[in-house]
């Protein structure tokens, strides 16, 4: 994999998948950071995930298009609801994944000829994956800012002092709270910290990385000589 020791210039896509892989292992290395932390890690793990999912597509893109069409000057136009862009300024997986799909499956011949990978049909857990992620971020936002749905971003839940007199330890753990009181020490407001924020959008981003990065990876190796 020549692309891991040489400039981006030199490699077959500009280096878009060199730019994915140092997103996604930042993205591990936040993972593997202490739990329950205030300091809310998950959005940025799931935004360093999503915009490394993002760029791995780019670069399987760029990749195939300039072997299956070596008369392409610089990068591959993309459909998005009927109209044609720049690769560069489309950020909705769903696009771009389609997209890919579709050079794929336009060029049969000519993948056989230089691929001893059956690359299709697609895996369908990264169909479905990609089908989540593009639910809920198709502009690629959703992580990036915390206007996007604000709500189910915060780790830090409203509570209600009922709520807070029925909690079950045994059951649903040691609750932490932020409990404001007034002056005769009765509650006015709380949030409890919730520990499993964003933990099923981060195993389907996790899952998308995975797939798409073996696509990266093989199609350069089959189709770009390794670089």
């Amino acid at each position: 994999m020549h692309w891991l020791l040489t400039p981006f210039d030199r490699h077959s896509d500009d280096g878009f998948g060199a730019m994915a892989t140092a997103f996604r292992a930042s993205a591990e290395t936040l993972s593997a950071a202490e739990k329950d932390s205030m300091a809310q890690r998950e959005l940025p793990t799931c935004f360093l995930l999503r915009h490394a999912a993002e760029l791995f597509l780019k670069s399987t893109l760029i990749v195939t298009h300039r072997a299956f069409r070596p008369d392409l000057i610089g990068y591959p136009t993309i459909c998005v609801e009927g109209k044609v862009k720049p690769l560069t300024n489309v950020h909705g997986l769903g696009a771009l994944y389609r997209a890919l799909v579709s050079v794929l499956t336009e060029h049969p011949v000519e993948l056989s000829e230089r691929a001893r990978t059956a690359w299709l049909p697609m895996p369908p857990e990264l169909d479905e994956a990609i089908t989540a992620i593009d639910d809920m971020d198709r502009r690629g936002v959703f992580f990036r800012y915390p206007t996007e749905s604000n709500a189910s971003k915060s780790s830090n839940k409203p509570i209600t002092s009922e709520q807070i007199s029925a909690w079950d330890k045994d059951r649903q753990g040691y609750l932490k709270a932020f409990v404001v009181v007034d002056q005769n020490d009765q509650i006015v407001e709380a949030f409890h910290y919730d520990p499993k924020l964003l933990t099923e959008e981060l195993e389907t981003l996790k899952i998308a990385c995975e797939w798409l990065n073996c696509f990266h990876v093989g199609l350069r190796m089959e189709l770009a000589g390794g670089w």
